[in-house]
């Protein structure tokens, strides 16, 4: 809609007469109190006061209205016009004074609600008005109008104010209407309030179906004594120099010169109608020449086409009239097709010679030369452009199209400073063109001289007039073309405020707002970016504006509304670039759902949606890459890589860059890092690459070194992890991805320090660098600086933006790790609220519940996970999405298993005495309970063969029973052996912070001793420390005496069967990379007829990682054992429990445990060497009856020093052969002074469910209850 300038309030207020009966407004809260009719006199002065206000002679006004106010000095009318004058005057106080006079004498009267509004404008509300005013010039008509009625409650003012409230209502779609309806009300009303007409002319004369109408009634104010003349004859000139070539105004601009006769543009006007007007007048019945005419009179119009028929119409009839013939030349000439129109001219010549057609056969050649000339700029071919320039200006020195080609020429050539003075000289003219101007100004900024643009737009702009929206077009594009200049320097908050000024003065500029928008939504304000889009639609919905919102909305993924505003678009209008859009558009779509149904599982539908997307993308490379990818995520590499080498080799002509970096990104998806290195190498070498492509191509390079040295310090290839890194160019070794690699290789080397400086290393250069600082807070979590490491992780968590949901969702798996669950789930919640279901966030929300203990909680959450990671589409890896792999771990929880074992032990000794071989079979049942309980059960079937006693053997070689005492007599070869099944059931309990183990049993069933036994074991986590206290009745298994009991040979009565009644309390604590422990104990032992004995034990050491890997570790460290028995028990005869019980016992062990898994394999090597010092007691041999203490001749076993050098070897290994079932073997030696036993296992085990984790390391033979 066509704008005036609006004037400031004092001069509205001056512009135009006051109303003689102010009209009531119909939105006021009340209407206006009645005004008694003034006298006769009265009226006289009143008539004459406004007579002179209108013709702004206010001095005159004021004295007649002081005579007025003389005769009734409380008349409201004259207070009224009286205050009006002196706000007119700036005479504020005064004009204070009269409107309480006018409200004291006439409160809520029309005249006091005018003079009200007229006040607080021009005082209190005056820098309001003024923003509503700017407002509406800036294109902000919505918001202009919503502060315009809180303004003004009451609704549209009286007076002065009215015609300015109606044009800034007219502003919107739906304020013009209603303006234009309350005015024609108003009129009607008050027919002799010429600002109420005034106010309606103005508005009507905007649009062409009602401007006739408007003139007319500007016309009548202009003829009223009492209405604003000059402001009608200002208006009513502007409107008719928007129609200066219609003839149907000639009447107007023959009134018009009536009443403004020196005003000489308008004259000339009104000549060059009168001639049209004559000339039409004059016209023959020929239909030939009514054809030409008609056709000149469309070609005149700018309708070239409906001219080129009218004239074709006369040729078919008159093809040597030179006239039609004459005037088809001025068709082609129009249209460009200058060599058709010199012919044609050539033809009429000849037919009629005439002056004019030579003279238009030299305006052919003329502007074919033009032609050819502008042809050969948009060609490229500024050089050719500027030699047929030349020749045009040869033949018509000065012209300006010629000047203006060749100046393009010049500009395209560098030739900056002959350019420059050529466009300056054009400017000289008279009647300067804008596009001059413009190219001026281009050509400036080109140079970097912005500052000069400025001034020189200011310096023609009164020489341009009618060019008011090209040079608020030429404001706007030198805005935005500083904007650009910034925002290539990054600064940015200058950039908006220069591309706001700009969309201001041009809002209608599509490529303005999608620069504005792109800007908002690269600082993370996409929906500021939406809602400067959403105001260009709604200001000009035209096609490139409709196309710029598709780009902006497509930029942001909102792919469903850039289709629907795209789709806006007729097919037949739309550029290239908007029909691949539409193309691009279709195959995003088809590409989600793809994704989706991946993730459902429907691989063959995401197949057939994955073809129709590359139909609809087959001429866009980017896309065709983004489909690639879905291919090769679907194990169909050769496929999704062929899609882009396809179309790279469709298009030869060009080596296309951007689509082979593309190509790079699929290559590495793939992991063919071989090929990769090869397309990097290839592509580099390429003509044309930009510095930012090489740049592209670099950190390919660097990201495909990253991802070989992950894989590498997962395989446990550190040195070789190393080597890579080391080979990345030294450039590239300050990237802060190479560093935190360089972290993550050195912490899985146990060089925590290392991976710590690593990490400082980013900070030094970046800060507030998050992966950084928490990486760093890892590292020192694991040298047990715990503290540390929190007060680093709540300062990322400080310094994070709300938004920032991959930092904030790192800051809380830190916590996690360190078990701040309740500071994570802070972290969490508010990211929930913010950012309400997504995958990521719900599945972090779920750990933290796993941490915490609550399981249940934790399952549901990871399902629910699930389904938003299908909306999402989130691709799973090889073990699955990171929901359905939280939710395996959960579940791994409820695993249970019957398993079964063979297990041999052989201890050497003497026959029938202290030897003991040993054949366990346990059956094991463990049931889960929910997710953090297990019951299990045992029955365990147990062989024990002590080997032959010779009875018949001399009496000193039978230390056995009360033979010592009682001696052989009679004894032949006895069998030491027992057998029997024990059996036993639990419960154990695995929670987030404590553990516990409750069981109930019995030694072996069927031995000659058994009895219950049991235990209760607690373990309290307690973040890098754990306590575990265990309280139990266990079986001594040491020999056949101490776990099944024996028979005297020679009397018959039986002893041992020893179970120990005891406590052990052990505390672990991890500082750095290095484990503390200390175990103390002390235990009670009893049996049959056995003395009871006492012990006190301590253990204690550390160990600590020698090689840690993903799927290996390997430990070492130092064991220190301290025991104490009160007696010496280690002896077979009558009282003796048959199990190692020294005095004194200290021992120093270096262990190595090798640990690790391949496949489905596990395995474990553990050895250990040592040295031990010992000291036993004598012992008697029956320290329970003297009797045959005293029979023995008080016989005793020697006691003393020992101890000496001892190892241990030992092996075990494990294969999961099928999903449930999982078979392993294992053995262990031990060899110490007067101490060899062997032993060697072989077990089998179901799983209830399929093992769906990784095969868990060490391997875990089945326990016997005899082990516990």
């Amino acid at each position: 809609m066509p704008r005036h300038a609006l004037a400031p309030t004092l001069a509205l207020l001056l512009a135009t007469p006051a109303m003689s009966a102010p009209a009531a407004n119909p939105s006021a809260a009340a209407a206006p109190a009645p005004q008694a009719a003034p006298s006769a006199q009265m009226a006289q002065l009143l008539a004459a006061a406004r007579l002179w206000e209108a013709r702004n002679r206010a001095d005159m006004a004021r004295g007649i209205l002081e005579k007025a106010l003389l005769i009734d000095p409380n008349q409201p009318e004259a207070l009224r016009l009286m205050g009006l004058i002196e706000i007119r005057s700036n005479r504020l106080a005064e004009a204070e004074k009269r409107l309480k006079q006018l409200q004291a004498a006439a409160p809520g009267s029309a005249a006091a609600l005018e003079l009200d509004d007229a006040y607080r404008i021009a005082t209190r509300d005056k820098r309001e008005m003024a923003n509503i005013r700017l407002l509406s010039r800036s294109g902000k008509d919505e918001e202009a109008v919503a502060r315009l009625r809180k303004l003004f409650p009451r609704g549209a003012p009286s007076g002065d104010l009215a015609r300015e409230y109606y044009r800034i209502l007219s502003g919107t779609p739906d304020g013009r209407p209603e303006a234009i309806a309350e005015l024609r009300r108003r009129t009607r009303e008050h027919p002799d309030d010429m600002a109420l007409q005034l106010a309606l002319g103005d508005l009507l004369t905007d649009r062409e179906g009602t401007r006739q109408e408007g003139i007319d009634i500007l016309y009548r104010v202009s003829q009223r004594p009492d209405g604003d003349r000059r402001a009608a004859l200002d208006i009513w000139r502007r409107t008719l120099y928007r129609v200066t070539t219609d003839p149907a105004y000639y009447v107007w601009f023959e009134r018009y010169i009536k009443e403004v006769p020196d005003d000489k543009a308008a004259q000339e006007t009104l000549a060059a109608l009168g001639k049209v007007a004559t000339a039409e007048q004059k016209q023959t019945r020929d239909p030939a020449r009514l054809a030409r005419q008609r056709g000149l009179a469309q070609l005149e119009r700018g309708n070239t086409r409906d001219a080129d028929i009218a004239l074709q119409r006369a040729y078919q009839k008159r093809r040597n009239d030179a006239e039609v013939v004459g005037g088809l030349g001025l068709v082609r000439l129009r249209e460009g097709r200058h060599d058709e129109a010199r012919e044609l001219f050539t033809r009429a010549e000849r037919i009629d010679p005439s002056s004019k057609w030579r003279s238009l056969i030299a305006t052919a050649t003329f502007w074919g030369t033009v032609g050819k000339a502008r042809e050969a700029n948009a060609q490229g071919r500024p050089a050719d452009a500027e030699t047929l320039a030349r020749q045009a200006l040869a033949q018509q020195p000065g012209n300006e199209n010629a000047q203006a080609v060749l100046a393009d020429a010049l500009v395209a050539q560098n030739k900056d400073a002959e350019a420059e003075t050529l466009l300056r000289q054009m400017l000289a003219r008279p009647k300067p063109d804008v596009g001059t101007l413009r190219t001026l100004a281009e050509l400036l900024q080109k140079q970097g001289r912005d500052d000069e643009v400025g001034p020189l737009i200011a310096s023609q702009e009164a020489r341009l007039r009618g060019s008011d929206s090209e040079l608020r077009a030429m404001r706007a594009d030198l805005l935005s073309a500083r904007a650009d200049r910034l925002l290539a320097l990054q600064k940015r908050s200058p950039a908006i405020q220069h591309l706001e000024d700009a969309i201001r003065l041009q809002p209608d500029a599509p490529w303005t707002r999608f620069t504005l928008a792109r800007v908002y939504r690269d600082l993370n304000l996409p929906a500021l970016g939406r809602s400067v889009i959403d105001d260009g639609l709604r200001a000009a919905p035209t096609s490139e504006m409709r196309y710029a919102a598709a780009l902006y909305l497509n930029s942001v993924d909102d792919i469903d509304t850039a289709a629907t505003v795209l789709a806006a678009v007729p097919p037949a209008g739309r550029s290239e670039g908007m029909r691949n859009l539409a193309h691009n558009l279709v195959a995003q779509q088809l590409l989600r759902v793809a994704r989706q149904r991946v993730a459902e599982g429907r691989d063959a539908e995401a197949r057939h949606l994955l073809d129709q997307a590359a139909v609809e993308a087959k001429d866009d490379g980017h896309m065709l890459a983004s489909i690639g990818r879905e291919w090769i995520a679907l194990g169909e590499t050769d496929k999704g890589l062929s899609l882009v080498q396809d179309w790279l080799a469709a298009h030869p002509g060009d080596p296309h860059i951007d689509i082979r970096l593309r190509y790079g990104e699929l290559l590495a998806a793939a992991e063919r890092d071989a090929a990769l290195r090869q397309w990097i190498a290839d592509s580099t070498t390429l003509p044309g690459i930009t510095a930012e492509q090489r740049h592209d191509f670099a950190d390919q390079s660097l990201r495909l070194a990253l991802r070989e040295t992950g894989r590498q310090i997962d395989d446990g290839e550190l040195a070789q992890a190393q080597r890579t890194l080391d080979a990345v160019p030294a450039a590239q070794q300050a990237d802060r991805r190479w560093l935190l690699t360089l972290a993550d290789l050195r912490e899985a080397g146990g060089d925590y320090r290392g991976a710590a400086d690593a990490a400082r290393r980013v900070l030094a250069t970046q800060p507030a660098d998050a992966g950084a600082r928490l990486t760093l807070a890892r590292q020192y979590e694991r040298m047990g600086d715990t503290g540390q490491a929190l007060d680093l992780v709540r300062t990322v968590l400080a310094e994070t933006p709300e938004d920032d949901i991959d930092t904030r969702l790192s800051v809380a798996r830190r916590f996690t790790a360190m078990r701040r669950e309740d500071e994570a789930a802070d972290v969490v919640a508010a990211l929930d609220t913010r950012f309400p279901d997504r995958a990521d966030i719900t599945v972090q929300r779920g750990r933290i519940a796993q941490s915490r203990g609550d399981f249940n909680e934790a399952a549901a959450i990871y399902r629910s996970a699930r389904g938003l990671e299908q909306r999402e589409s989130v691709a799973a890896g090889p073990d699955g999405t990171p929901a359905q792999r939280a939710l395996a771990g959960l579940e791994a929880r409820r695993q249970g298993e019957v398993a079964t074992a063979v297990m041999q032990s052989n201890k050497s000794g003497d026959d029938g005495i202290s030897k003991l071989h040993a054949t366990e079979i346990p059956l094991y049942v463990r049931m889960p309970h929910g997710y953090a309980g297990h019951a299990f059960f045992h029955a365990d079937t147990v062989l024990l063969d002590a080997g032959t006693l010779r009875g018949s053997s001399s009496v000193g070689n039978l230390p056995f029973g009360k033979i010592p005492a009682l001696g052989n007599a009679g004894l032949g070869n006895i069998g030491e052996n027992d057998k029997g099944v024990a059996l036993a059931a639990g419960y154990e309990y695995d929670g987030a912070y404590n553990s516990w183990r409750a069981d109930l049993g019995t030694t072996p069933l069927g031995f000659l001793e058994s009895t219950v036994v049991g235990g209760f074991r607690y373990r309290a986590d307690l973040g890098a420390q754990a306590v575990t206290v265990d309280v139990s009745r266990r079986a001594q298994t040491s020999s056949l005496i101490s776990y099944a009991g024996a028979r005297d040979p020679v009397t018959g009565e039986t002893w041992g069967g020893i179970v120990r009644n005891g406590v052990h309390v052990r505390y672990a604590r991890d500082v750095g990379r290095v484990g503390l422990f200390a175990d103390v104990g002390y235990g009670l032992y009893t049996g049959d007829n056995v003395k009871t004995n006492r012990e006190v034990t301590v253990r204690t050491g550390f160990d600590v990682p020698v090689y840690a890997r993903r799927d290996q570790r390997v430990t070492s460290g130092l064991v220190v054992n301290y025991w104490r028995y009160a007696e010496n028990q280690r002896y077979y005869t009558f009282g003796h429990g048959g199990y190692y019980s020294p005095q004194r016992y200290v021992s120093f062990g270096i262990p190595l445990d090798w640990t690790g898994r391949y496949a489905k394999w596990s395995w474990r090597f553990i050895g250990s060497a040592g040295w031990s010092f010992t000291y036993e007691d004598e012992a008697p041999y029956f320290p329970t009856r003297p009797d045959l203490q005293a029979l023995s001749g008080d016989a005793r076993y020697g006691g003393g020093s020992g101890g000496g050098f001892s190892y241990t070897l030992g092996a075990t290994i494990e294969y999961t052969f099928a999903p449930h079932w999982v078979v392993g073997a294992g053995f262990s030696i031990d060899r110490s002074r007067d101490y060899a036993p062997n032993r060697a296992m072989a077990w089998l085990r179901y799983l209830f469910d399929k093992r769906q984790m990784p095969v868990p390391f060490p391997p875990t033979p089945v326990r016997p209850y005899s082990a516990y």
